[in-house]
């Protein structure tokens, strides 16, 4: 039999009971766009998490002391030190914390002050809008210069390139003027509205002015080189420190990018516990498709019977059968697939998948749509044409 006549024999059951056809392919769309909803939704999640997480700018290793009691601390000078002594570590820098607020003209907004040195930006992840991060001479001298966040720059100028403008920062009573340097990408956003309000805008300024380098820093972050393992690194940190008694207290080293790993994995475990619950459904579908054909096939019993009789080959009625099952299965894959790609669009504001994930969830209807009339289509190619034919 020919590849047409198969066609056309297929095509031809499903017009002879409409409302069997269009119940199955409703749910077969239910399927097939609930897991291209639920795909999309944790894919776009997963991504959200993955732009927060860059923009957090965490990485490397923080160092930091605990039951601190007196005698020597953490400085910038102790940063200079693991840098030169730990061969894995590529960069160690110094942190210094204070709180206060930014004025510029009308605009006022509260802050948190990290004093900074030119390391900044190898050992933190920052997106730079505009400008230019410190300069090793602006570290060195502790020269007025200033780098903000660009939701801050909007606040106090409606703009975000403010680069050159003069801010005046209120730090422990104390007021100064300082240059804008740099502007770059909010990181405290990503951490949500509620804790956004805890954690406010983040300025970096030169760490000479905010401390000495023999004062107490509040932490050292530590960039490891690239073929070091970040957790031999903490164990080598923490005993340099703690053997050579150069710092008093508990040495605490934790691995940001441990941390920023782990969550990584939450996210994908995630979306694939969802993409997971969107594959029952579509299993629940195609359930109903198995036993929609199983009847086609108990319905046309007599008819394979004849065609049997007139010499068709067992394999032409299993390839009529599978072509129609798969033939249900686009139908309604396109139309689930469609309604989807609509709702996520006008509905969510969020834009469609791109057309992979289209393609390979209609190539997983036609697949599964193979599947599922595999067995209704076995069983008519093993009819007896004479048996067929007396039922």
């Amino acid at each position: 039999m020919r590849a047409a006549d198969q066609m056309r024999l297929a095509a031809s059951g499903l017009r002879q009971n409409p409302v069997r056809t269009l119940l199955c392919a409703l749910s077969v769309a239910v399927g097939t766009g609930a897991l291209m909803l639920i795909a999309a939704l944790g894919l776009y999640g997963q991504a959200q998490v993955e732009t927060s997480l860059r923009t957090l700018g965490v990485s490397g290793l923080t160092v930091y002391l605990d039951d601190h009691k007196g005698g020597n601390t953490i400085s910038s000078g102790t940063a200079d030190e693991i840098e030169k002594a730990l061969p894995q570590v590529a960069r160690a820098m110094a942190i210094k914390a204070k709180t206060g607020s930014v004025r510029a003209g009308h605009g006022n907004a509260n802050a948190v002050f990290l004093g900074v040195d030119e390391k900044l930006g190898e050992v933190m992840q920052l997106e730079l809008v505009a400008g230019s991060l410190l300069s090793e001479r602006q570290a060195a001298f502790g020269e007025n210069a200033v780098i903000i966040d660009d939701g801050l720059a909007r606040s106090l100028y409606g703009r975000d390139n403010i680069v050159g403008r003069q801010v005046r920062l209120r730090i422990e009573g104390r007021d100064a003027y300082y240059t804008v340097q740099g502007v770059v990408k909010a990181q405290t956003g990503a951490l949500g509205g509620t804790l956004s309000a805890f954690a406010p805008h983040l300025v970096y300024l030169p760490y000479a002015c905010l401390a000495t380098p023999e004062d107490t820093a509040d932490q050292v972050f530590v960039k490891c080189t690239a073929d070091a393992a970040p957790g031999t690194v903490s164990t080598q940190v923490e005993r340099y420190l703690t053997d050579r008694k150069q710092v008093s207290g508990t040495v605490r080293v934790q691995n940001m990018t441990g941390m920023v790993d782990t969550v990584r994995s939450l996210t994908g475990l995630v979306t694939a516990l969802f993409i997971a619950v969107g594959g029952i459904t579509l299993c629940v579908a195609l359930i109903g498709v198995t036993c929609s054909m199983l009847a086609a096939a108990h319905e046309k019993t007599e008819e394979i019977g004849v065609f049997l009789a007139l010499g068709a080959q067992r394999g032409d009625i299993l390839r009529i059968f599978l072509i129609q099952s798969v033939l249900l299965c686009l139908l309604g894959g396109l139309c689930g697939l469609g309604l989807a790609a609509g709702l996520l669009y006008f509905g969510a504001s969020i834009l469609p998948p791109g057309l992979p994930l289209c393609a390979a969830l209609l190539l997983l209807s036609a697949g599964c749509g193979a599947l599922a009339g595999l067995l209704p289509a076995v069983r008519a190619a093993q009819l007896s044409p004479v048996d067929a034919m007396r039922k």
